[in-house]
This record gives C-alpha cells, sequence and structure tokens, in this order.
C-alpha cells in the first residue's frame, strides 16, 4: 500500500473494446476525472492511475512491469471486465489485464473489485493466442468470482457502480487499518485488560463480544439468549465457543474441544421451530490458528478448509459440520469485526446457500443422533 496523502485507486481494463458505444479509453479518463473531483473536507482525497497517462507509444517490457507495480502498490484496484484478457508481450499466454489482476489479488484480495461490462463488443480479428490467453482470463475470473460486483450494461450506470465500489472500499479499508491498530496497542486499552484475564475471564469476554456483534450490528437475532443467523428462509443456529490463548496450547484449546460432538444436546433448540437450521459453531480464537489446527480439531483431513482475513471456516460434507475459528480476537471491537468480515465473505463468495444446505442436513442428522441417545 502506497504511503502518501492520497488513497490511490488504479483502473485497469483494455484500451481499445467499446462499451456502451464509447471506447474504454475514453471511458476510463473520463472515470478518473470523476472519481478525482470527489473531495473530503475540500481536499482532494483519490489520485487515479490509468496506463492511458504513461507514453502513448506502443506498449514494452518497462511499461508491463510498471502496469504490475501500481496493481500491487495501489490502494484500490478496480477491474472493468469484458472477457479480453488485454495486450500480449511476444510468445506470451497470459495478457496485460490478466497479469494485472493476478498481481493485485496476490497483494490483497481485499483491495480489488471487478465490474461486468455486459454488452461489450470484442475487437474484431483476433487472434488464435488472443482467443487463448482471453479462455484463460475467463477460467482465472471463474475461480475469482468473490470479487465482481453487480454487472453493468450502460456508462451511467458503471459511474454509479464506480462510486458505489469506492464508498464499500474505502468504509472496508478503515475498518481493516483499525483493527490492526487495535491489535497492535498492547501496551493500554482494552487490549491490555484481556491480556490480564485468565482463561475463564478471557473466554467470557470473547463470547460476549460475539453475542454483541449479533445482537447490535442486525447481523442475526437474539431469542431468550439463544443467537441466530438470520437468512431469508430459515434461521442458523449459532453456538458461541472461545479458545483464550494460543490453539497450540492444550489447556486453551481442550476448552473447546470438538464442540459438534454435543450437538445433539442442542436437538431441543433445533424443534423449536421449523425454521431452524444447523448449528453453526462460531469460535472465536485469542490469537492466530493455521489450517493444520482447525483440520485436527474437527478430528478428520477430509474436509473443506478455507482461509481468509477473518480465519478460517471449516466444513465437513460427510456429516455436515461447520465451524468458523475467528483469529486475533485481542479485544471487542476486532472480534465483532472478524465475525462481520466472516459474514461478508460468505456473501461475496457465494458460499451462503451452500452453508444453508449443510445446516439444513446437519439438523436431520442430529435428530437421529438425538433419537439414539
Amino acid at each position: 500500500m502506497s504511503q502518501n496523502k492520497y488513497i490511490n485507486i488504479m483502473i485497469s481494463s483494455r484500451n481499445n473494446s467499446n462499451f456502451d458505444n464509447k471506447s474504454l479509453t475514453e471511458i476510463r479518463k473520463k472515470l478518473k476525472k470523476l472519481i478525482e473531483k470527489e473531495k473530503l473536507f475540500d481536499k482532494e482525497l483519490f489520485k487515479v492511475w490509468i496506463n492511458e497517462e504513461e507514453d502513448p507509444q506502443s506498449f514494452s517490457e518497462t511499461i508491463w512491469k510498471k502496469c504490475l507495480r501500481e496493481a500491487r502498490q495501489a490502494d484500490i484496484v478496480i477491474s472493468l471486465y469484458n472477457g479480453q484478457a488485454g495486450w500480449l508481450k511476444d510468445n506470451d499466454t497470459i495478457g496485460i489485464c490478466h497479469d494485472e489482476l493476478r498481481e493485485a489479488l496476490d497483494a490483497g484480495s481485499g483491495k480489488v473489485w471487478c465490474i461486468q461490462l455486459d454488452g461489450c463488443k470484442y475487437d474484431k480479428d483476433i487472434t488464435e493466442q488472443q482467443q487463448n490467453a482471453d479462455k484463460k482470463f475467463q477460467e482465472f475470473i471463474k475461480k475469482n468470482h468473490q470479487i465482481f460486483s453487480k454487472p453493468v450494461s450502460t456508462i451511467k450506470n458503471l459511474n454509479i457502480r464506480v462510486k458505489e465500489v469506492l464508498n464499500d472500499a474505502a468504509i472496508k479499508l478503515i475498518e481493516r487499518g483499525v483493527v490492526e491498530v487495535s491489535r497492535n496497542k498492547d501496551i493500554y486499552g482494552e487490549v491490555l485488560t484481556w491480556k490480564r484475564k485468565n482463561y475463564s475471564e478471557r473466554s467470557e469476554a470473547i463470547i460476549k463480544a460475539l453475542e454483541d456483534s449479533i445482537d447490535k450490528k442486525g447481523t442475526g437475532i437474539k431469542k431468550d439468549d439463544i443467537f441466530f443467523l438470520q437468512r431469508d428462509s430459515h434461521k442458523i443456529l449459532l453456538l458461541l465457543h472461545a479458545i483464550p490463548d494460543s490453539v497450540s496450547i492444550a489447556s486453551a484449546r481442550e476448552r473447546v474441544g470438538q464442540p459438534f460432538l454435543q450437538d445433539f444436546r442442542k436437538n431441543k433448540q433445533l424443534l423449536q421451530d421449523d425454521l431452524i437450521i444447523g448449528p453453526l459453531h462460531i469460535i472465536g480464537c485469542y490469537k492466530s490458528i493455521t489450517e493444520t489446527q482447525a483440520r485436527n480439531i474437527l478430528g478428520f483431513p477430509d474436509a473443506i478448509i478455507l482461509k481468509d482475513s477473518f480465519g478460517i471456516y471449516v466444513a465437513d460434507n460427510i456429516q455436515k459440520i461447520q465451524m468458523v475459528f475467528l483469529e486475533k480476537c485481542s479485544d471487542s471491537y476486532s472480534t465483532a469485526h472478524a465475525f462481520q468480515e466472516f459474514i461478508d465473505w460468505m456473501l461475496r463468495m457465494g458460499e451462503m446457500e451452500e452453508l444453508d444446505k449443510r445446516a439444513i442436513s446437519r439438523k436431520k442428522i442430529i435428530e437421529s443422533i438425538a433419537k439414539e441417545n
């Protein structure tokens, strides 16, 4: 991330293609002006980089490297996607748009937003090399679909979407910055207070922070001290836990154990309402957790293990067990933010529907186990 007085934005896209009867080069230049005229307290806030500002002569290896450096260093990267990989170097198989997006995602997926341009006209007379590069780019995009905002089909809607993306991006980046500041202030404040707590007190503090986040931010609902994640047609039962120290310390880890083994004891709660499904275990970890540690808590290796900024999501497609390990829950703000990051990530990844399906199945499994016990 750059270190200056502006929020630096890179706009990545094809140059020569047309969208809504305008060239993307012309559109990008106007977007740059549109963004940079936005101010905060009468001060310039954004600085936009587009490759049109560089040497207008044909691209070279130096310009290619410049584009990748901008993608890596920018605070926010907006990719205008029309399925084309962009300019190719001699005998290369990856276009500049593909390489820029890959570089930006490697630097930090949380700073990347992609807007799909519906109805964008492709270049004529595309070579076989270009067709192969476009196909690779499209396959790459499918694997990273979580970075997309809603598609647009007009320049007017594109301008609106870009402003929405920047508003969302600025808020999220500020939140992440506050979390990092919070985590690093070990010598005072709530972080120091939590450090002074024993395991029982710290576990209670983590769980209380999770309860407050669910109850107050509208993410879920609370009924009779039972917490649910509200979905369109279901309520997912949330079971809250805490590991009050490093997961590598047995006495801290054993305070949670394998919580899903006690799921059958929650059968009465699940049967209160036909809309209740689950449960989903939310485990606040005072420190970090690795994929191996999460897999060991589950007890077997064959499971879905997904890691992102919030921590780790674990899902077992056989027994339909689901657990979320939230990392670095060192104060109430960090804990609440990690939970919200998980919810945002699930929605962005399109994983919520799969979570719902597993939760429905898990309820049925628990009902069978409860009858046997």
